[in-house]
Order: structure tokens, then sequence, then C-alpha cells
């Protein structure tokens, strides 16, 4: 089974000084997007949706008959879901018990589908609230706490930090699935979200505005050389952590009702919010705790849990992270510094 549709060869990164001033514009315009309307921020970002959602398709012989033969026969719509869920810009300022990221909401979106191709799209945004579990209750609060002395380091820059390790081969398909026909999954969440400061039908667009910005060649060049050169380092065996359990949660999912991920807030109000006030404490502090005290406190409260992970030692699942690292390695090889 192909995991998912097919994907562009990786193109040249941007060279010389008019493509570089482009990079950065587009880098500068993306980040200001994210301080005027602080609600774009994603869990996990549409790329990483897209591997985790290709990772599925790759592996539905792990899946019930029932739910395999519908991800089989659409898997675009079980693409778009896996980022659509996303597309609620402000989602703090929906009605009360109508967040995007509510797992009754999401259950409504399957429930209500009256056709394949809807049940397909809503078993992607279901899959895509399992994923940010991991993402809001454990990826981004541990980073916060463990980067407390910077304060510049927020949600936003981790998650896209964290996808610079998948490459930009999953950013350039969520910008393809982006780009395709979505009208009758579209039409569904109008009926079913609830607007916030924009309607839902804004909120879409701004939100696709974003995902052609910030899955761009630019952005993601500009932002690997910003990752390149950060103190802060995010290794490959967290990464491959993180998705292992992102992966088995919405495998999990998936195949039954009661899957562990629903006992956790994919919005992770909570966690967030404990993390930030940490954070804060100690920007006041003047960051004066000891890197392995905040290392100890950032695992204690956000540690990763630990699944039996059958899923994904089961797995055909990519680890591009992998092969980024050989590539790393092969260019030291030819004379690159280290």
């Amino acid at each position: 089974m192909a995991a998912g549709p097919p994907r562009l060869a990786a193109g040249p990164r941007p060279q010389g000084e008019a493509e570089l001033k482009r990079g950065l514009g587009c880098a500068l315009v993306a980040l200001s997007a994210v301080v005027l309307f602080p609600g774009v921020a994603h869990a996990w970002t549409p790329g990483t949706h897209i591997y985790l959602g290709e990772s599925v398709l790759a592996n539905l012989h792990q899946l019930p008959a029932l739910i395999a033969d519908v991800l089989r026969a659409f898997p675009h719509d079980f693409l778009y879901g896996n980022i659509a869920a996303d597309t609620s810009i402000a989602k703090k300022y929906a009605p009360v018990g109508r967040h995007c990221h509510a797992w009754h909401v999401g259950q409504e979106i399957f429930d209500l589908a009256s056709s394949d191709p809807l049940r397909a799209f809503g078993l992607g945004y279901l899959s895509h609230l399992a994923a940010d579990t991991v993402a809001h209750n454990f990826f981004v609060p541990r980073q916060l706490v463990l980067t407390s002395t910077t304060a510049a380091l927020g949600h936003s820059y981790w998650e896209s930090r964290f996808e610079t390790h998948l490459g930009d081969a999953y950013a350039r398909t969520a910008k393809e699935v982006i780009q395709q026909d979505h009208g009758k999954s579209d039409a569904h969440l109008d009926a079913i979200l609830s607007p916030t400061l924009f309607s839902v039908h804004t909120s879409r667009r701004l939100f696709r505005g974003m995902v052609h910005l910030t899955e761009s060649q630019s952005w993601q060049w500009v932002f690997q050389v910003i990752a390149e050169n950060s103190r802060w380092d995010l290794p490959d065996a967290d990464v491959e952590r993180h998705m292992a359990v992102a992966f088995e949660y919405v495998m999990e999912l998936l195949g039954q009702r009661e899957a562990a991920a629903r006992r956790l807030d994919p919005a992770g109000e909570q966690a967030l919010m404990l993390a930030k006030r940490m954070r804060r404490q100690a920007l006041q502090e003047g960051g004066r705790q000891e890197p392995e005290r905040v290392a100890e406190t950032a695992e204690h409260h956000f540690g990763l849990p630990s699944p039996a992970l059958e899923f994904w030692r089961a797995s055909r699942a990519q680890r591009p992270w992998q092969d980024q690292a050989d590539g790393r390695t092969l260019g030291r090889t030819n004379g690159e510094p280290a």
C-alpha cells in the first residue's frame, strides 16, 4: 500500500541574495501573523499531520477491515481531515463546549457524515485530535519548560522546529492537499463548527494562506538555518519517541473506541497553562535554575507515557529523521564541518 498520494521531488534550496531576502521576508510575514493571530498556531504542523496520516495509510493492514476499506478508497479525504481540524482560527473564542479540538465535536464530524468520503474525512479529523494529545500535553509543554530561559522560543517555534526533522516533502504534500477541491468536506465542517472571532469560511481562508506561507520552500529553508544555529537541541531520538506515541494513539483510536488518546484533552489546555506559568516564573527569576533541575521538572510534569507501541513496532512507517541524520553524516564525511 502506497503511503498516501505521490509527492514531487524535493527542489533545490534558494540561492543568492535575492532568494535569501525573499526567504527572510516570508519568515517575517509568517512570524508576524502568528503574533497577531496566536490562534493560527497548530499543535503539530500540517506537514507533521500529513506524515502521520500517510503512516496510517501505509499500515491499513493493522486496522479493522471496515475502517481500512474506507481509508483505502478515499485517502485524500482522510489526509485533508488530518489537517482540516486546524482551519478554525482563534479557537479559544468558540462558544463554550464547541471548541473544534473537543472530542465530542470531532465525533460529531464523523457520526454525521453521510457518505464514505466524508467518513474518511471524519476519521482524519479524529486522527488529528489523537495526534494533538501528544503535542499539546507532552511535547510543547515540555519544550516550553526546558527552554524557559529564552523568551522567544514559544509554542509555534517548537512545532516548526519539530517538522525540520521530517524534511520538506510532507510540508509540500500539505500544500498540495490544501489546493485540492474539498467542497463537500468544507460544507460538512461549516454545518458543525462554530465561528470564533471569524466566520468558519474566513478562518479557512486565513488557515490556507498560513499553510502556503509556512509550508513554503523559503520558509522551510530559513527555519532550517535558524534551527541549525540554535543552542537548543532537539535530538532525533526525541522526535521518534513523540512520533511513535502519536502514531500509536492514532492507530488505537481508529481501531477501538476506548483509546488512550480519548482520556486526554487534544487542546492540552491545562498542560499548556501549567507550562506557561512555570515558564513565566523561570523568566522572572532570570533563568537561575540549574539545567538538570529544569529537565527533571519538565520530565516529571510532561514526560511521555510509555504505551507498548505495538502498532509502531509492526509499522511500515517512514523514519525521515533517520534519512536527515544520514545526510548530515554523509555531508561531514565529504569535508563539511561537524
